[in-house]
């Protein structure tokens, strides 16, 4: 029920003032309560900020690093004959030596008119965007061809009357038909060619194509028709046949180029490309670093337990400079001696120190690639000496992929890194462990980067802030009680000394 209130005529008193004064009292328990939920609610912010570095570490870094072409680096070398191939190495290339000659370049199958339409533009000329198809087949209907390439299945191909020729060879092009088609304005002639080298006929059905006077493929080649060729080369000494002048052998990419010039050869050597692997194990450390002093940053920041959260009333008598200064020391170390981060340090530290234990029995330590951490005050901060790391590699092309890469493709199936789990496996596990703690005790994302994710309500600190929550709206309806209570009162006593005014005044009235 709504109270009237009434200002203090009769008492002469500043009713609403008083009440305001009285209720700063009553209050204050309420202010506690939502400093408690702003350092709640500041405490999952930094957690999101770690857990958004993390995340980056784990789907950005890990992940690129993990690629057998960051820690598995090979280049290729063409020497002798260096025009007529062209060769990239692949992860999977190992220490491949070829010697390749090329006898036959692979070609594709290539049919062309055998004479020009016989209709004509009303310019009379043969302009493909001027003829329509009903000018060409002489018929009023729509229609549609269909085109295979060896054994394949057939793509049909439908065309309107009303289209122009260009139209008609437009959706030939964007059909998957796998051909190419062209039109020649000035002799009305088409030619349709195989997107793809190698020997595979192009069947061609449908009576617009007999207007066009082509015709399919024949088995051996004629003014009107080229069957496409294999590519034939020698490597190492073994005769090989590809429909392709691109495939891949061992592991390396081959690009064939031109015929081998009679008497020579090209000479193929798959070597470690040392300067990729040396910028993989760099951008390593470097995203190492960056996400230990992240974490050692907050663990280690300054708490102000005397700088609590600012009150509403109290921000009123500050400067909008001064309120960011208050709460820059407030927020201050809100995860200081935090036990998943301090965990999650000492674990990533531990995988460094430990190295990699070989299936043989042998162990790598990061010192032989060239890694050792700095002074104590770095708190973990990984050095990298390039110079021994290219020693390294010079000694063992394979320390980088064993050390990195040792059980790769295995660190999904657990979060427990081992002594036999190679760097990146220990890291992606410690990284989702993290992660996952992270989760359930602030409600951060596990698979988010994005620093203005929600938050998970199912968590520690989201149970502590709803209950929180919770607090606060029982608070202000008491206080809103309090507060009507009061006014009621004064309300009351108003009222009171308004009726013994007027009885005062009227007894005046008689004397």
């Amino acid at each position: 029920m709504a109270v009237t209130r009434i200002s203090g005529l009769a008492s002469g008193l500043d009713i609403d003032a008083t009440v305001k004064k009285l209720m700063t009292a009553e209050k204050a328990p309420l202010d506690k309560l939502n400093q408690q939920r702003q350092l709640v609610s500041w405490k999952q912010e930094g957690y999101r900020d770690v857990s958004s570095q993390l995340v980056t570490f784990l789907n950005d870094k890990l992940a690129n690093l993990s690629l057998s072409s960051s820690i598995n680096a090979q280049k290729a070398t063409v020497t002798g004959d260096t025009n007529s191939v062209s060769a990239t190495a692949t992860g999977a290339s190992g220490g491949s030596s070829m010697n390749l000659t090329v006898s036959q370049l692979a070609t594709a199958t290539r049919v062309t008119s055998s004479a020009g339409v016989s209709a004509t533009d009303t310019k009379g000329g043969k302009d493909g965007s001027l003829l329509k198809m009903s000018d060409v087949t002489g018929s009023s209907s729509d229609g549609s061809v269909s085109i295979a390439l060896g054994n394949g299945s057939a793509v049909t191909v439908n065309y309107s009357a009303t289209d122009s020729i260009n139209d008609f060879v437009q959706k030939i092009n964007t059909s998957k038909a796998g051909v190419t088609a062209i039109y020649d304005s000035g002799s009305g002639k088409m030619s349709i060619t195989s997107n793809a080298t190698g020997s595979s006929a192009i069947n061609l059905s449908g009576a617009a194509f007999g207007n066009f006077n082509i015709a399919s493929s024949t088995a051996s080649d004629s003014a009107n028709s080229v069957l496409g060729k294999d590519a034939k080369v020698n490597i190492n000494g073994l005769d090989m046949t590809q429909s392709s002048n691109q495939f891949t052998v061992n592991g390396v990419q081959l690009s064939l180029n031109a015929v081998t010039p009679a008497g020579q050869s090209s000479q193929i050597n798959i070597t470690s490309d040392t300067d990729k692997l040396v910028s993989s194990v760099q951008s390593f450390v470097d995203a190492y670093n960056s996400v230990l002093s992240l974490m050692n940053g907050k663990i280690g920041e300054e708490r102000y337990s005397k700088y609590q959260p600012l009150t509403d009333d109290q921000k009123k008598d500050m400067s909008a400079d001064e309120v960011t200064l208050w709460n820059s020391k407030a927020k201050s170390g809100m995860l200081k001696g935090d036990s998943i981060l301090e965990q999650t340090i000492s674990n990533m530290r531990t995988a460094m120190v430990q190295g990699v234990k070989m299936d043989n029995g042998t162990t790598i330590s990061f010192a032989q690639l060239g890694i050792s951490t700095g002074t104590y005050e770095t708190k973990g901060k990984l050095i990298l000496d390039t110079n021994k790391l290219k020693t390294a590699l010079e000694q063992d092309p394979n320390i980088v992929n064993n050390f990195f890469g040792t059980n790769n493709s295995k660190s999904t199936l657990d979060n427990k890194y081992t002594e036999n789990d190679g760097i990146l496996a220990k890291m992606k596990k410690i990284t989702r462990s993290s992660l996952e703690s992270m989760a359930s005790t602030a409600g951060t994302s596990k698979v988010s980067s994005d620093t203005n994710s929600s938050f998970l309500v199912n968590s520690l600190l989201g149970g502590q802030l709803t209950t929180l929550d919770r607090q606060i709206s029982d608070m202000n309806s008491r206080l809103n009680d309090k507060e009507t209570n009061y006014y009621k009162k004064f309300t009351a006593m108003e009222t009171a000394m308004n009726r013994y005014n007027n009885q005062a005044s009227a007894l005046a009235s008689f004397s």
